[in-house]
């Protein structure tokens, strides 16, 4: 068997949909920063505006527009998101995700097809967070099944894979949606997560290797999170991802496998936060492989009813920040594992948040990088503000 599958699913899920409660949201953000850049030679140092998103992670602007509709039984329903982002190389406008879905068995079985992506194993951590909702996103087929309170399992098969949320979360080909995939080339994933209530939650995920015929490739990886969920107000977890595992341990510096644990502990006293997020980089590449990356933020924020003020700290170890070089990011996980001997990065960064409402607020800060290498140190610094707003 070779050419399979066309959305004849999501046709059938959608014909007999009667629906009852649509529902739309979103949100818009976009900021402006006063950067200032020491350049690495005796020239004249970098100076400059930028317009970039801190709270998406995004130069310019993000605007997202989400839709879900179902019927009153909520056995049939439809989602879809719409996304308008400052990039180029994958366009302005996006889908990220449109699929159906029908549950059956008192919802205990749930079938989706279309664009998916589903949260419901996301690890919980600081910094893979994002990336376990998008590496398991993509044209396909997805069954999830809750067999017993707490345990959902799931099964997906997967012919063209998506993209990051820095490529615009579009689709990884440049053929039409329809562009047939072999079997033995389709992405294949599957998905565990167990929560005992008020004690514990622990997940997992997978995903084979895939190959679309217009050549985008997908790698093979797997996903671990737990969390403790048996001291209130205390947040504890602890999650790792596992890349490149088809050719694991090469030690060529393209195609190695590479490990990522990332740990977060964070607890709230009335108005008090404090946290810690550490993040530890392992990489088999030849000129990687004996220079571990290790990433320490400590950060504390005090609430006065709606003014947030807030202080992060930040060491890596053979990394850099992204603001020195031509990504120019400055949000909070805006670093950069090299592993390269003798590079590091300290930031410092005071900021404010002012809600504004309950959907809308003003970040107000400055964030202060020093980058070392052999050669010498760089100075970076952006003052900045940033605006959200949900609706």
């Amino acid at each position: 068997m070779k050419k399979i599958f066309a959305i004849t699913l999501m046709t059938a899920i959608l014909a007999g949909t009667a629906f009852a409660q649509p529902r739309l949201d979103g949100y818009f953000n976009s900021g402006l920063g006063f950067v200032f850049r020491e350049t690495a030679a005796d020239e004249d140092n970098d100076v400059r505006l930028r317009a970039f998103g801190v709270d998406s992670e995004q130069p310019g602007l993000r605007f997202r527009l989400n839709g879900s509709y179902q019927n009153e039984e909520r056995t049939v329903g439809f989602r879809f998101r719409m996304q308008a982002q400052t990039t180029t190389a994958s366009g302005y406008l996006s889908l990220p995700f449109a699929f159906g879905w029908v549950n059956f068995l008192d919802n205990k079985l749930s079938l989706n097809a279309g664009i998916i992506e589903d949260s419901t194993w996301t690890t919980g951590d600081w910094w893979l967070a994002s990336d376990s909702v998008s590496d398991f996103a993509g044209l396909g087929t997805l069954l999830k099944i809750t067999p017993i309170e707490g345990l959902t399992l799931g099964a997906g098969a997967y012919f063209i894979g998506r993209n990051g949320g820095s490529a615009n979360d579009t689709l990884q080909t440049a053929g039409p949606l329809g562009t047939s995939v072999d079997i033995d080339n389709a992405r294949y994933t599957v998905h565990a997560a167990y929560t005992m209530k008020d004690t514990f939650r622990v997940g997992g995920s997978f995903r084979t290797e895939g190959h679309v015929n217009s050549g985008a490739s997908t790698t093979s990886m797997a996903y671990l999170d737990f969390r403790l969920l048996a001291i209130k107000d205390l947040t504890a977890v602890l999650s790792a991802r596992f890349n490149r595992l088809e050719d694991f341990n090469a030690d060529h510096a393209t195609a190695s496998g590479e490990m990522i644990f990332s740990e977060t502990f964070a607890y709230k006293m009335d108005n008090l936060n404090i946290g810690l997020n550490a993040v530890q980089f392992i990489n088999n590449a030849a000129n990687m492989k004996d220079q571990p990356g290790l990433l320490l933020n400590i950060w504390g924020s005090y609430a006065f009813d709606n003014i947030i003020p807030r202080l992060d700290l930040v060491y890596f170890l053979n990394g850099r920040s992204n603001f020195t070089s031509a990504e120019g990011a400055y949000h909070r996980k805006g670093f950069t594992y090299t592993g390269t001997e003798g590079m590091s990065v300290f930031s410092i960064r005071p900021s404010v948040r002012i809600n504004l409402d309950s959907r809308t607020h003003i970040e107000i800060g400055d964030m202060f990088n020093i980058d070392t290498t052999n050669a010498g140190s760089r100075l970076s610094n952006v003052f900045y503000v940033d605006l959200r707003w949900s609706f």
